[in-house]
């Protein structure tokens, strides 16, 4: 089943949860898009991790410790099978998303392996503060995606985490999900009889639903997150 998780609060989490969800029992691929370029991508990373250890070393009174007791740090066999079958794909703009998405196959090989989702992490945060952070704009990156999951049958998830350096940031994280935005892009001119229609707005949420619905996550399972199913 195809769906979108938007409340990953952190890249961190998100990590965490590809690691272990990913099968020891078979090679199961997984495609994580990011939209940002790769320093940025790691910054938030690290950023993060050293906030945790810190948390961690204060809780105990004690230095933080040269080899912490954390996922992505360990060397366990699940962690090193795991990172061989997660492909990151960095995307540092719309352009480039949308040309890697309109391209998007299947890699052949000799032995191809059982294919995992497509992960498009913070999507909504590369368009905001651009002219294409609009309806016409958002749907055709959206539109793109879709297809790229239909044509190599893959679940397509979208993420929105928050920037961890500033965890207040409101161009950052799930909130984005209930911006509004603008029908047309700012670059679009239309007449008089129609500025009225151009200034009209609809919710980022809206425009998703064209091609997924809501859903949330059962408390049992150990995650709250909020998912769009396609």
């Amino acid at each position: 089943m195809n769906a979108i998780w938007t409340k990953h609060d952190s890249t961190l989490q998100l990590l965490e949860d590809i690691i272990q969800q990913t099968p020891q029992s078979q090679q199961s691929q997984t495609d994580l898009i990011i939209c940002s370029t790769k320093e940025e991508f790691l910054g938030q990373v690290l950023a993060e991790l050293h906030q945790r250890l810190r948390q961690d070393s204060d809780a105990q009174d004690e230095p933080v410790s040269p080899a912490p007791d954390h996922i992505l740090l360990s060397r366990s066999l699940h962690v090193l099978s795991a990172s061989q079958h997660i492909n990151l794909i960095f995307c540092p703009t719309i352009t480039v998303l949308r040309g890697y998405l309109s391209g998007f196959a299947h890699n052949l090989t000799d032995t191809p392996p059982t294919l995992g989702p497509i992960i498009v992490l913070n999507l909504l945060a590369m368009h905001h503060g651009t002219s294409e952070f609009t309806l016409q704009g958002l749907s055709q990156t959206l539109a793109t995606a879709v297809s790229a999951a239909h044509r190599t049958r893959r679940a397509l998830k979208l993420v929105e985490c928050k920037d961890i350096r500033d965890p207040s940031n409101p161009s950052r994280g799930a909130a984005l999900w209930q911006a509004e935005v603008q029908l047309l892009s700012a670059a679009i001119k239309i007449g008089a009889a129609g500025q009225h229609w151009g200034r009209r707005t609809i919710s980022v949420m809206k425009i998703a639903s064209r091609w997924f619905t809501v859903e949330k996550r059962s408390q049992h399972s150990g995650l709250s997150q909020e998912e769009m199913l396609v």
